[in-house]
């Protein structure tokens, strides 16, 4: 029987300074080498986690941007993309516009991503609006009207951060448009919210289970610490969270292990694989 292991990255397999600890990468590299199935799971974009994964000889695609992209790292290429349809785009941007908030939008294109935003003190927010970004994405642009450039290519993602109280009122409306899902969640490293809006074809669960298709596995092992991984939490044959997850995440998985500044995915992970 083949075990699929995924982990999430920021607060699971990434440390509290979002790296792969030395000791981290040289217990992964061991198992991959010897045959383990090691993926990971991420919110990111693959320009924001590749460069933090360089130290891992990845062997198998990750799950990227909260299951829009399912992305080999060897060949820096996406091998399924998940986008909106042009309606359910347009019927998010009038929500967030009737609140009085702007947010980034990720259009796929010729094989790559475009960022664009309207206002711009968008700009403040590093997560989105990063060095990375400006660097890997075919375009970075601040435009008079988002609605206007739906037309040039597919619309993956929406995205905002902001504290709770600006954002909270927002998931009733969107949670009413057909054809979209979001992720609402804690930045553990600034203590705003995220919001992402994508389509309800990908979340982490239903890129886990093409993932699980792909490498012909017959089992999966999650690891995550946040809200936006219960969907893979779910339906794991078993999952475990860091001591640092969410109390919530720890209530719903199999184990709880060492926190993610003390290596405790790696550490089971070496265990399991020394017991095999």
């Amino acid at each position: 029987m083949e075990t699929l292991y995924v982990s999430d990255l920021d607060g699971t397999l990434l440390n509290k300074k979002k790296e792969i600890t030395p000791k981290t990468a040289e217990i992964l590299n061991r198992c991959i080498r010897e045959g383990m199935k090691f993926s990971v799971a991420t919110a990111r974009m693959p320009y924001g986690c590749d460069y933090r994964l360089q130290d891992l000889a990845m062997t198998t695609p990750g799950i990227l941007t909260n299951g829009v992209f399912l992305y080999d790292f060897n060949q820096q290429r996406y091998l399924d993309v998940q986008a909106m349809e042009p309606e359910v785009v347009k019927n998010a941007l009038k929500i967030f516009r009737r609140f009085g908030i702007s947010c980034f939008l990720y259009l796929y294109k010729k094989e790559q991503l475009s960022l664009y935003y309207e206002d711009q003190k968008m700009e403040s927010q590093v997560q989105y609006y990063s060095e990375r970004a400006l660097e890997s994405c075919s375009e970075v642009k601040r435009v008079d009207d988002l609605f206007e450039i739906l037309q040039e290519g597919k619309v993956v993602y929406l995205a905002v951060t902001d504290c709770q109280e600006t954002l909270s009122p927002v998931l009733e409306e969107l949670g009413q448009v057909s054809g979209l899902r979001y992720a609402y969640y804690l930045n553990i490293y600034n203590g705003l919210y995220c919001l992402e809006v994508f389509s309800d074809q990908a979340s982490k669960k239903e890129a886990l289970l093409k993932l699980k298709e792909m490498t012909g596995c017959d089992q999966v092992v999650v690891f995550g610490d946040n809200l936006n991984d219960l969907p893979m939490i779910e339906i794991a044959d078993r999952s475990y969270a860091p001591a640092n997850a969410l109390e919530e995440i720890k209530g719903r998985v199999t184990g709880v292990l060492d926190d993610c500044d003390h290596d405790g995915v790696a550490k089971f992970l070496e265990r399991e694989w020394k017991n095999k």
